[in-house]
């Protein structure tokens, strides 16, 4: 469904024109089955601007909307990070549409695990993969 991006590539293009100097960003490798349907990416970047400002980028935001998206964190403590972000306006390979995806990330922090689903709006499917992040400073 998406083009294959090597993960070098892929972080390449996640940060050309985003500038994450002085923030932190965490470099996720997903686990993804066929099951999945290309809508969970096996690369994502969770970058943390030294503002607040949260914005993520994988291959499924890259495809839609060509730059990483701005996020929220929904939940911040000493074991778990939960950042959510919505695509708008989808139009999938086969032609069908959907007015919103909507994405969540829960990474564990004692061990950076992170499970990532992705719902869209007015179908039943849900979307999953899961993985290990590291931590980098920009």
């Amino acid at each position: 469904m998406f083009k294959k991006l090597t993960a070098s590539a892929l972080v390449s293009l996640l940060f050309a024109g985003t500038a994450t100097a002085g923030g932190t960003y965490y470099d996720c490798d997903i686990n993804t089955t066929r099951a999945s349907g290309g809508w969970v990416s096996e690369k994502l970047a969770i970058i943390m601007k030294e503002n607040g400002q949260v914005l993520v980028s994988d291959s499924v935001v890259l495809q839609f909307n060509k730059a990483p998206i701005v996020a929220r964190v929904t939940r911040n403590n000493d074991r778990k990070m939960v950042v959510r972000w919505r695509l708008n306006n989808n139009v999938n390979s086969q032609n069908q549409q959907t007015p919103s995806f909507d994405y969540t990330a829960s990474l564990t922090k004692s061990n950076n695990k992170v499970h990532v689903s992705g719902s869209p709006d007015g179908y039943p499917n849900r979307f999953t993969g899961s993985g290990t992040c590291v931590l980098k400073n920009g």
